[in-house]
């Protein structure tokens, strides 16, 4: 699925065909970003939905971005409640002069589960890998792949793969007009 959504947007550079280099959006090192996510997880062939926020900065590095995120999650199954706090450092790169970054990055945290009065915390590590498009300077689009082995578990580890779409408002980051005049990252 996030191939195909990939595949579309990268597909389509005639969407900003006749668009002046300077009016497409960027971002810049030292751009913050915060977003809002829906997640959708399959652990196991069970399916759950899972709400996140996180804020992410943007620092110059070889060929691109790298992005330090924290973020926090919280779902609510039934009895069970799960809250993740995670961490990431992913590499962004631009695609040509288009307002698309995709981004690999690794990625961990803890995760706290109550099941009624009982209490486990386990440890996720992993791997993300995904695409960001900026409609303007000030707001984006996240759509991701997050690979996670489950430590920590008491019967055994297990692999969750979740699926991210989520929405980004940007602080710090100039506008197209005024980032033509800066270097490219």
């Amino acid at each position: 699925m996030i191939l195909a959504c990939l595949s579309a947007i990268l597909a389509c550079p005639a969407a900003h065909a006749g668009v002046a280099r300077d009016s497409l959006a960027r971002l810049d090192p030292g751009a913050f970003e915060l977003d809002g996510s829906l997640a959708l997880t399959s652990v196991e062939r069970v399916t759950e939905t899972m709400g996140a926020l996180g804020v992410e900065w943007f620092l110059r590095a070889p060929g691109g971005l790298v992005e330090p995120r924290l973020e926090v999650a919280f779902s609510d199954v039934g009895s069970l409640s799960t809250l993740d706090l995670g961490a990431s450092l992913a590499w962004n790169r631009r695609f040509g002069e288009l307002p698309e970054y995709g981004f690999l990055g690794v990625g961990g945290g803890i995760r706290q589960e109550w099941l009624g009065s009982f209490a486990e915390a386990r440890y996720p590590l992993g791997f993300d890998l995904g695409l960001r498009v900026l409609f303007g300077s000030r707001a984006g689009m996240r759509i991701g792949y997050r690979f996670r082995r489950i430590l920590g578990d008491p019967v055994a580890d297990f692999s969750e793969h979740r699926v991210l779409v989520g929405l980004s408002v940007f602080f710090r980051n100039p506008s197209p007009a005024a980032a033509a005049q800066l270097p490219a990252p």
